[in-house]
């Protein structure tokens, strides 16, 4: 009985590590197709893709993408080809977060488009009931009908500018222009992954060989259990018919 538990559970294994194999889910109908080497978190086995590649599923079915620091991307698109993600800030508007946007401790990197660079920013909060010459940036996202906000790169000085009666917000490091400026900015970000290679076939080789492993290591931990007992109760069968067994002998011998 209990050989036969242990098989089950094997069969079990292997036949839900083996349809693993197949790791490709998305958020709704409409949303991108998530495969290796991201997956689907508290959806789908950690072997369907890689660490750090963490995708979820909104309460509206939107794909989500949390970085380690803490910043929330809605995923529109993933080009796997190219290893580019386009993504957007949930709230339309990056200059909210009051973070550092560099992305260095994830797989990933922004990806900027026509060799725009990444600046750091200051942020000035600025009554809208005075008249200003155009210095600085004004960030529509963040305004409201009292008041402006404008962004100054961080090395420049205010000292002769009309900035000077405003008060100073906050910092913002590693943004782009168009980032600054633009309402539901699409960000494209790229990602490296040094185990996979160079291309898309080689991660899903890398894929498939870790299944295997586990599945290998599975087949030992469990088959060895299996075997034991049935060693055993080939023994213990073998005790109960062996007096039957030298009854026999000794009447044939007879």
């Amino acid at each position: 009985m209990v050989a036969c538990l242990f098989y089950v559970l094997f069969v079990v294994f292997v036949a839900g590590h083996g349809a693993g194999l197949n790791c490709t889910g998305s958020c709704g109908n409409d949303g991108p197709d998530i495969r290796f080497p991201f997956r689907i978190k508290d959806e789908q086995p950690d072997h369907c893709g890689y660490p750090g590649f963490d995708l979820s599923c909104s309460d509206d079915n939107s794909t989500v993408l949390e970085l380690p620091t803490g910043v929330s991307l809605l995923i529109e698109e993933i080009d796997y080809r190219h290893r580019l993600v386009h993504a957007r800030d949930p709230l339309g508007c990056f200059p909210r977060k009051r973070l550092n946007f560099s992305l260095g401790a994830s797989h990933f990197q922004i990806k900027t488009q026509n060799n725009e660079w990444l600046y750091d920013w200051t942020l000035f909060n600025c009554s809208s009931n005075e008249k200003r010459s155009p210095y600085g940036n004004k960030i529509p996202c963040l305004g409201a009908f009292n008041h402006d906000v404008y962004a100054v790169e961080s090395y420049d000085t205010i000292s002769d500018s009309d900035l000077l009666s405003c008060t100073k917000m906050y910092n913002i490091y590693g943004f782009t222009y168009g980032m600054l400026l633009e309402e539901n900015y699409r960000l494209t970000i790229s990602w490296f992954n040094p185990t996979c290679g160079s291309s898309e076939a080689e991660c899903y080789g890398f894929l498939k060989h870790s299944v295997r492993r586990k599945l290998l290591i599975t087949g030992v931990i469990l088959g060895l259990p299996l075997f034991a007992m049935v060693i055993i109760a080939l023994y213990r069968a073998y005790s109960v018919i062996k007096p039957g067994l030298s009854c026999f002998w000794m009447i044939t011998e007879h």
